[in-house]
Order: C-alpha cells, then sequence, then structure tokens
C-alpha cells in the first residue's frame, strides 16, 4: 500500500498522454514525460526519491538569510543594493532571478571558495537537467554579479569570466534579413506588429528600446530633420537617429492615441519587450511554416539589416557602432563583418575579371 502525501505548491500538467510536474513559484520541472494514469502518477509523486527532489528545493527557501561572503548573501547585495543591478532591463532581472533561483541549493557556498571549475561542473549540471542557453544564461548572470562584487572588493576575481559556452549558437540567429523576405512582412504583417519590426530595420533600435520609444522622443535636429533622441536602455547612451522616409511614411500612417509608439492590437502598450518580441516571433515563425520568411527571421535580425545597410553605404565600423548606440566600435565589426567578406568576394572576383579581359 501506497500512502499518499499532500504536496503543495505544485503545477500538475498532462500533455499529449504524459505528466509534468513543476514548483510553481519557480517553475522547475521536478517530473516530465511520465505516463500512466493518475493513480499511477501519485504513487510515482510518493517515491523516496520524488520526495527527497522535492523537499530538497522547499528546504532552500528564498527568504531566509545567508552568511556574510555567502553566495547567498552574495545574490541578496546584487538585486537589492547593486546600482549596476538597477539599470538593468526587467527582462534581463527576470533571466538572472530564474538564474539565481536554479541555485538556490548552492546558496550556503562562500564565493572565494568557488573556483571556474566549480562554475563549469554547475552550468554542466544545469545543462543537463534544463537547457544549454539556460546555462549559458545563468553563467552569464553570475559573471554580471562577480564583476560587480569584485569592483566593490567583496570578491578578489570572477571565476565565471571566460567560460567557454554549453550552447552552440546558431549561426543562422538574428542573420540579416533577405530583401524579399523584408518585402513580404512590410506588404503583409499587421500594423501592430510591423511598426516595431519597422523601427528596427530603420533605426536600428534593440527590443528593449523599441517597446519605450514614445511620441515625444521625435524631434527636429539642428539640421532641419526628423529624427528619434532616446537614452537607449542597454548602455545609457543618447542615441540620436535620423527618421528616413521609409519610416516616416509609416509614422505618419499611426494612430497617436497612446503615449508609445508601439501597442499592441487593442491599442493598449505593450507590457513589456519580450511580450512584443515574442508576439512578432510568433508571427515570424507562421509566416516561416508557409515558406514566406526563412529561419533565424527575428526582431533583432532587423537591427543586422540597418546595421549592413548602412556599411553598404560606406560607413566605417565606428560610424555603424554610433548609428546603433553602442559604445564599442568592435559592435559595429560584428554587425558588419559579413558585408566586409562580400566586399572582399566582389573585390576578388573584380580582380579576376580584369585579368581574364587584360588576357584576352
Amino acid at each position: 500500500m501506497v500512502v499518499k502525501v499532500k504536496l503543495e505548491g505544485l503545477n500538475v500538467i498532462k500533455a499529449r498522454g504524459k505528466w509534468y510536474v513543476y514548483v510553481r513559484e519557480t517553475k522547475e520541472k521536478l517530473l516530465g514525460g511520465f505516463g500512466g494514469t493518475r493513480d499511477e502518477l501519485e504513487k510515482r509523486l510518493a517515491m523516496p526519491d520524488f520526495i527527497a527532489k522535492y523537499n530538497a528545493r522547499r528546504l532552500v527557501s528564498k527568504n531566509r538569510t545567508y552568511d556574510e561572503g555567502t553566495l547567498g548573501s552574495l545574490v541578496h547585495w546584487f538585486e537589492n543594493d547593486c546600482s549596476k543591478y538597477q539599470t538593468l532591463s526587467q527582462a534581463t532581472k527576470d533571466d538572472y532571478t530564474k538564474a539565481f533561483t536554479y541555485l538556490r541549493p548552492e546558496f550556503d557556498y562562500l564565493v572565494g571558495d568557488i573556483t571556474q571549475a566549480d562554475i563549469y561542473d554547475i552550468r554542466d549540471r544545469c545543462a543537463k537537467e534544463k537547457k544549454g542557453r539556460f546555462a549559458d544564461k545563468m553563467v552569464s548572470a553570475l559573471s554580471s554579479m562577480f564583476s560587480q562584487a569584485v569592483k566593490r572588493r567583496k570578491m578578489a576575481m570572477n571565476p565565471a569570466l571566460g567560460l567557454d559556452k554549453a550552447h552552440s549558437a546558431d549561426p543562422n540567429a538574428n542573420r540579416e534579413w533577405l530583401p524579399q523576405e523584408w518585402e513580404f512582412v512590410m506588404e503583409n504583417a499587421p500594423r501592430y506588429l510591423l511598426t516595431p519590426m519597422m523601427i528596427a530595420r530603420y533605426a536600428g533600435y534593440r527590443g528593449q528600446t523599441i517597446v519605450k520609444l514614445g511620441w515625444k522622443d521625435i524631434g527636429t535636429h539642428s539640421a532641419g530633420f526628423a529624427c528619434f533622441r532616446k537614452v537607449t536602455k542597454k548602455n545609457q547612451e543618447n542615441v540620436m537617429i535620423p527618421i528616413v522616409p521609409e519610416l516616416q511614411q509609416h509614422l505618419d500612417s499611426l494612430d497617436r492615441s497612446a503615449l508609445m509608439i508601439c501597442t499592441r492590437q487593442d491599442g493598449t502598450p505593450w507590457i513589456d519587450e519580450k511580450q512584443m518580441q515574442t508576439s512578432v516571433s510568433h508571427y515570424l515563425r507562421d509566416q516561416e511554416a508557409l515558406g514566406n520568411v526563412g529561419p533565424g527571421t527575428t526582431l533583432h535580425g532587423l537591427r543586422t539589416s540597418y546595421a549592413a545597410d548602412l556599411s553598404r553605404h560606406g560607413a566605417d565600423t565606428a560610424g555603424v557602432a554610433a548609428a546603433l548606440g553602442d559604445k564599442s566600435e568592435r559592435m559595429g565589426a560584428h554587425y558588419t563583418r559579413h558585408v566586409e567578406n562580400e566586399t572582399k568576394v566582389i573585390r576578388a572576383f573584380a580582380g579576376k575579371n580584369r585579368k581574364s579581359a587584360e588576357q584576352q
């Protein structure tokens, strides 16, 4: 006979005939893909290994305090008292919170004892339990926090700096759009989704800036042209971007009843950048399935298209970086490296054709 145990704070879901059990608060998956009846699931949840896993997470309360010098104490300082943390976008804060929630069982660890090998161990375990992308985000959260701690003499060094990625990035992700893909979207996308894509394509702003871009951020430059003036969320750069005719024509067609330029279908502001980006992504993936756009078309990829267009019209990497609102010229090179390679190929073939003509 199996004694049923009341387990609180769990979210039990059945999908495609399988049972999945999550911690309601943290969304952590405790059991996945279990086949059987509800009674069989109850028996599975009463087994010692599941109870141990359930209790291990519950014992690490997010409300408990940690001794000075521990990882838990450092996380508390970072989230509550570090000025740099307050400048992060809400989406980044949410990612960091998920990462730190996963790390709670390690919160009693002394930060002075953490080595790079320890970070690799945690990252590899996380990649197995979750996904490589999440594991990399967790390392990024740690590295960001450790960097601030080193500056304030809370740590001697950052052991999470320079780790290899657990997740292999898709080289096709966030790529420059093909002309026919952009032409299709311009002609067919719903206006409320087209607006953030137009701004990304012709002003180069990130999603976190686009979602906060208001009509008040449009002005006239002393040289006489219309422009955006906006302090970007990511690096606090005050970026002036001319409004090109294609974008101006689209903006003139919009209803200005809301303070924000980009709104949802019902005319209300997006809750945050993640909601806006997710809606755009769902539309693009639907169009990909229909063969109207290719894989890798994203809102951020239009920022790549914007940078590539500037490069092809003569802007150097410093100019591209400035137009992107990036402090580092290196980022200008990052977004336009493929354009530079195209130029080299064109030159190579031009030289070949010239030599062939001379020989004839």
